[in-house]
């Protein structure tokens, strides 16, 4: 069987498309290598280009396709080639075959490193929403090629990411294959929180759907991520982040499936202060979420304790005896809007503001709050 090779540039991250900015500016280099693979293979060569895009200079088999994070699995090159959608197969013994051809797949920077025999790598470093591509030598520090300081946190490796204190950049070296072909630098006023809604939305719409636990986990990380922005979420929902994202680690497909919960857990796991505002307090600091959420609340110097409120709650979702200041448990409250009829005091009302009032943490006799 006669062997194919595809270079594809549709494996790019969303936070680091660079493997059209290495066609763009190192075409000669990149052909250089392709040419020298192909030669070793015995193979054709397609070039499999994103939709709309043009290289000045390239010629040859070119196709096009839209970017999945699976377009360097060549069973998945294989069916985009076909039409279909780009399923990965995994096994090692696997052979992908196109138009009766076995498909080799490589990547823009691996055939530019090929054909120079240089040790860098392509680093995509962003900052204030400006992205410049470096080419950089294996071994560098991340904080010699970016500037975080000030910064409130650092995404080190895109959607399959890490965040780190901005500090913690002096301890990064650039290597020729870790997770670090994007560094993006989140400024104080970032909530960490709608930052994990946009980073699952990313993740949800990039999973190509062929195994349950990127494909559930995705969508399900995605809408926990939306709750945590709206007041629906759990106090355990963090704790179902981790433990969920344990389990698709060692299960999932593909490289994609495996880390798409890495941004989220760590950012968890780095700021849980600002998670237990959003979850528990309801409030973002920010001043970025809530916007559309609505939190029904017993204003305490209003409250006199008769507990109409609490008869009228299907949820047992309010707390409360005679006397003392009721108190509404977010996680249980499906905000119907019901205790507010029952309230003849006024004291329970719909806040949409965002930042909420001060609170009784505990029940409290009327009158002593």
């Amino acid at each position: 069987m006669k062997n194919l090779l595809v270079l594809s540039c549709l494996k790019d991250d969303n936070f680091a498309h660079i493997s059209m900015h290495i066609m763009k500016e190192r075409l000669d280099d990149v052909k250089a290598g392709v040419e020298k693979k192909a030669s070793e293979l015995d193979a054709d060569v397609i070039y499999l280009l994103p939709e709309g895009e043009k290289v000045e200079g390239l010629e040859g088999d070119i196709r096009f396709g839209e970017y999945s994070p699976t377009l360097g699995n060549p069973n998945a090159v294989a069916k985009v080639l076909q039409g279909q959608l780009p399923r990965p197969m995994i096994q090692d013994d696997f052979v992908a075959v196109y138009d009766e051809k076995a498909v080799n797949v490589i990547l823009p920077e691996e055939a530019y490193l090929l054909a120079t025999g240089k040790n860098v790598r392509f680093v995509a470093v962003t900052k204030d929403d400006k992205t410049e591509i470096k080419e950089v030598e294996i071994g560098t520090k991340a904080s010699e090629i970016c500037d975080a300081t000030g910064a409130k946190a650092v995404l080190i490796g895109g959607q399959k990411g890490t965040f780190v204190k901005p500090e913690s950049l002096a301890n990064y070296e650039i290597s020729a294959d870790g997770p670090d072909y994007a560094i993006t630098v989140y400024g104080q006023d970032t909530c960490m929180v709608d930052l994990c809604v946009q980073l699952m939305t990313q993740a949800w719409q990039s999973s190509c759907g062929k195994c349950v636990l990127c494909r559930e986990g995705t969508l399900q990380f995605k809408t926990i991520a939306t709750e945590m922005t709206t007041g629906k979420a759990k106090a355990t929902d963090t704790d179902l982040i981790k433990e969920v994202g344990q389990l698709i680690e060692l299960g999932a497909y593909c490289p994609f499936g495996r880390s798409m919960a890495k941004p989220f857990i760590s950012a968890i796991e780095l700021f849980p202060d600002e998670f237990d505002d959003h979850i528990k307090r309801k409030t973002c600091k920010c001043g970025k979420c809530y916007k559309a959420a609505a939190v029904y609340l017993i204003l305490p110097d209003k409250c006199i304790g008769c507990g109409d409120c609490v008869d009228e709650c299907d949820e047992d979702a309010i707390e409360g005896k005679p006397k003392f200041i009721h108190m509404i448990d977010q996680d249980m409250c499906e905000q119907c809007g019901k205790c507010v009829d029952a309230c003849d005091e006024g004291a329970i009302v719909k806040w949409e503001d965002g930042k909420l009032p001060k609170l009784p943490k505990k029940l409290t006799k009327v009158g002593k709050f």
